[in-house]
């Protein structure tokens, strides 16, 4: 019962960090009440499917979940939605992998899960991924990251999470079905380190490229703008120079009929205004 107790309490964690990491770098679609509804009730689902106690289900239900939050609750296309997903799933494996053989480390009697160390795994676990981002929010503050165009790469970049996610429970199976020797405990921890370094790695470099993307893009709109007001400008200059042309030919004209109406000849005052109406230019 205590244990559940933890659970609960594991869950409750997560789903805030999912709701901050969401509010602060996507766009909402739907009222704040209605996301909080879908979010509890995922969250609910997730921690009853946890009484099972499969690590494998827990974790295909937490990134489901969490795509199908942020598809509904937030203005973000699939592909990103599955980077981000699998990031998030990434990076909360890998800080529990981590806790997980470091508790082990010093209590090979850890896989036991008593209720006092299952405590401490829950919270310093959470504690890390709250940390963990609170540092990648901290850095992503400010940028926009409600890029609407279909991104394939974010697809593709998603790939590392997943593939950590799954070396990850690798080697908790390998733990739970051996005793490890307390230099192998730490080489699996270090393993989680560095997975969890990439995985942040891959992170803000999607974030540069995409930050870097747009820049380029304003950049090309700034340069077509500035192509656009000199094309204009030359007109306008062309049109002046036509003008000018235009009232130098009809003062010219003028004076020539002002000439012809000084002698009184009509006749070559009619013929000359009939040449210049019939006249292309």
């Amino acid at each position: 019962m205590e244990k559940n107790v933890w659970f609960f309490f594991s869950f409750l964690m997560e789903a805030i960090i999912l709701l901050q990491y969401a509010s602060i770098l996507f766009t909402a679609k739907c009222t704040a009440k209605r996301r909080i509804i879908i979010l509890c009730g995922l969250y609910f689902i997730l921690f009853a499917a946890s009484l099972l106690h499969s690590k494998i289900i827990n974790v295909a239900l937490y990134f489901v979940f969490n795509f199908i939050f942020l598809s509904t609750g937030y203005y973000i296309n699939v592909y990103s939605v599955f980077f981000y997903s699998s990031i998030l799933t990434s990076v909360m494996i890998l800080c529990e992998v981590m806790v997980y053989y470091i508790i082990q480390y010093f209590s090979p009697n850890f896989k036991d899960m008593t209720s006092r160390f299952f405590a401490l795994f829950v919270i310093f676990s959470k504690l890390i991924f709250f940390t963990f981002i609170f540092i990648l929010l901290h850095f992503l503050k400010g940028q926009e990251t409600n890029d609407e165009r279909l991104d394939k790469s974010a697809f593709l970049l998603a790939l590392i999470p997943v593939t950590s996610i799954f070396v990850m429970i690798t080697f908790v199976k390998i733990s739970d079905s051996c005793v490890l020797s307390p230099s192998l405990n730490w080489m699996l921890t270090l393993s989680a380190v560095f997975l969890l370094t990439i995985n942040l790695l891959i992170f803000g470099i999607e974030q540069y490229n995409r930050k870097k993307n747009l820049e380029f893009t304003e950049m090309q709109l700034l340069l077509q703008k500035e192509s656009d007001s000199a094309q204009y400008y030359e007109m306008l200059l062309s049109q002046h120079e036509n003008q000018s042309i235009l009232v130098h030919d009809i003062k010219k004209h003028l004076q020539s009929i002002d000439m012809l109406n000084d002698k009184k000849d009509h006749d070559k005052i009619h013929l000359y205004i009939r040449e210049l109406m019939q006249s292309s230019d």
